[in-house]
């Protein structure tokens, strides 16, 4: 008689460094993991936005996650990625440091985050998976922007090549 297995179920996830730490998004969530180009910078956007970039005809903004959670030296290097992910029904890519792989844990890896995880880090922690020899902290894609910040790259100049916010008068039609 054969013995039957119960599958476990479990969490599918894109694991990345930003700065030594090790986070993940589900594997869902993850539209493609391209290679670091330096995108267009993009007049008064947030901080964290490095600009935008051009994936098959479509304008993509960038948030640079070291900057997001404030990690220190955020140097490109070779290992850099874009992580483009669905946010709020739009494209968004996401600078890490190196995305490392692809992720099964079994559900019951899952915890919830401690409670003394406060202020900007609880925005985005969905939770904390658990392994035998490491953490990766599960983030909450949909907070990575905050409605606010939402609002200020909606009305930040979403056009390559300007890189320079206007000054002085506005250029007539006919420039």
């Amino acid at each position: 008689m054969r013995k039957v297995r119960q599958s476990v179920p479990e969490v599918q996830l894109v694991t990345f460094r930003i700065g030594p730490e090790e986070f993940g998004l589900g594997v869902f969530a993850v539209h493609e993991i391209l290679r670091y180009a330096e995108p267009t910078p993009v007049p008064r956007a947030p901080e964290f936005v490095e600009g935008v970039i051009d994936v098959r005809g479509t304008l993509v903004p960038v948030v640079d996650m070291r900057r997001r959670f404030e990690v220190p030296d955020p140097r490109v290097n070779d290992e850099t990625r874009i992580v483009l992910v669905e946010h709020g029904g739009e494209r968004l890519g996401l600078v890490v440091v190196a995305v490392t792989e692809v992720l099964r844990a079994p559900e019951t890896a899952v915890s919830e985050p401690p409670a003394y995880i406060r202020g900007l880090a609880a925005e985005f922690v969905r939770g904390i998976v658990r392994l035998e020899s490491r953490l990766v902290v599960l983030i909450d894609i949909e907070r990575i922007l905050s409605s606010q910040e939402r609002i200020a790259l909606e009305q930040a100049e979403l056009v390559p090549g300007a890189a320079e916010p206007a000054t002085g008068a506005p250029a007539s039609e006919g420039e």
